[in-house]
């Protein structure tokens, strides 16, 4: 945070004093601030400044990585869409949509009279995650030069979840009431009469309102970088279940339990700054 902090700092503070003396056209007379009807797209300048400054630490993805703890859907996975509305007005709105599919898959000993350990079947183990968010804010500009301060608000959902589903080689049977299976937790081979099927969760379903106020400075014709802080209003919800599988004796019982609901509702200073480059045309 200390870094974010400095870096907004230094890099507006120098912005503002160039600003007193830029015209606003550049020297091939191209306008500098975008104008009503331009739109800008956007990416976050965290991970850059978090590889760096990794090189200058001797730090790869260590305590820079901070610089990625941004509240709600505005951080470095996103793409931000800007449009101006008028010349000192604007909408922005940013969309996350991610999904990831993780499977492993181990061999462990089959089932049999004679044990033989060279004749195995397949555990697989599959994670699916899923992450979207969609927001947007209402920007208002003000200031001279190259340096345009804004305010305003706006909000946005977020939603995560994930699910992680296992199939086993060796099936419960009268002869094998406690079959060889692996647990991927552990790392091992184990036997039991109990065994997770899945594992569901999601993860958050949340509301987040916000105002935010902030700087970019155009160091080159439309083109600015900016940083910004701001106040939200966050509240989620989330939940899942577990299936298990066992053996009662006589046949195969599936249990599926609810996982409790949690929730959160809160209003605090977002955990970090955000550092952004506009491309505008």
């Amino acid at each position: 945070m200390k870094q974010v902090t400095i870096l907004i700092c230094a890099l507006f503070l120098s912005a503002g004093l160039m600003a007193q003396e830029v015209d606003m056209l550049s020297k091939r007379g191209e306008p500098i601030l975008p104008v009503q009807g331009e739109m800008a797209l956007g990416i976050d300048a965290m991970p850059v400044l978090g590889y760096f400054g990794d090189l200058f630490n001797g730090f790869a993805g260590g305590n820079n990585t901070a610089f990625g703890f941004i509240n709600g859907i505005y951080n470095a996975n996103n793409i931000y869409v800007k449009y101006y509305l008028e010349d000192q007005v604007a909408i922005r709105g940013a969309v996350r949509i991610g999904h990831t599919n993780f499977i492993d898959q181990e061999f462990v000993t089959m089932d049999q009279e004679i044990m033989d350990p060279l004749v195995t079947v397949t555990d697989v183990y599959t994670l699916n995650r899923t992450n979207i968010g969609v927001g947007a804010d209402y920007l208002m500009y003000r200031g001279k030069g190259r340096v345009q301060g804004y305010f305003g608000g706006g909000a946005f959902v977020n939603y995560n979840s994930w699910k992680e589903t296992f199939t086993y080689g060796n099936a419960f049977t009268t002869q094998f009431s406690s079959p060889t299976w692996y647990d991927f937790g552990l790392g091992a081979q184990v036997t039991g009469g109990e065994r997770t099927l899945a594992n569901y969760n999601n993860n958050s379903l949340g509301l987040t309102l916000r105002g935010v106020i902030g700087v970019e400075y155009f160091f080159a014709p439309k083109i600015s970088v900016g940083g910004e802080m701001g106040l939200g209003f966050n509240c989620f919800r989330d939940g899942g279940y577990t299936t298990v599988e066992r053996w009662t004796g006589t046949d195969i019982e599936t249990e599926t339990t609810e996982v409790a609901h949690d929730g959160f509702i809160g209003i605090d200073n977002f955990t970090s700054g955000s550092l952004f480059i506009m491309f505008h045309f």
